[in-house]
């Protein structure tokens, strides 16, 4: 599991940094943002905002802190100004 995490975080790393990195970031945050809410199997409690693209606004959900993914902000600011601005309505 920890080599398929090092694996999507060196890609991420590589289109990020790429020539062309802003169309390249705006498809990899797009691809996050479409994913849906996941409150993982650990125990934790934590609020966090996630976009809902059936809504194109972010939401609240309860993240139990292990095995979400990339569509799991700590603020609505942070959501929205990287999923309700690259989606848009």
């Amino acid at each position: 599991m920890e080599g398929r995490r090092f694996a999507a975080v060196l890609i991420l790393a590589i289109c990020l940094l790429a020539p062309g990195a802003a169309a390249s970031r705006r498809h990899v945050l797009l691809n996050v943002c479409i994913l849906p809410a996941i409150t993982g199997p650990c125990k934790a409690s934590m609020q966090r905002y996630y976009f809902d693209v059936t809504s194109y606004n972010c939401k609240t959900f309860i993240y139990g802190g292990c095995l979400g993914n990339g569509n799991n902000f700590h603020t609505y600011d942070e959501c929205f100004d990287k999923c309700g601005l690259v989606i848009g309505r």
